[in-house]
């Protein structure tokens, strides 16, 4: 299973390749969006569960 970082990372990246491009006659630009957003969101959630596990001492390889 792909980790929450590499996620984020391929999320990123096909939000780059489909920057700027049209499908069926319809611009890319809220599917780069909502990928972009997804990202962040899952990056701000990944560094609050940092956040709790250090508050909890448990370790950070326990993803």
């Amino acid at each position: 299973m792909a980790s929450t970082r590499q996620i984020i990372t391929d999320l990123r990246a096909q939000a780059r390749a489909l920057d700027g491009r049209h499908l069926s006659g319809s611009m890319m630009d809220g599917v780069c969006r909502s990928l972009r957003r997804g990202a962040d969101e899952l990056d701000r959630l990944l560094g609050e569960l940092a956040m709790l596990r250090a508050f909890a001492e448990i370790p950070g390889d326990a993803e």
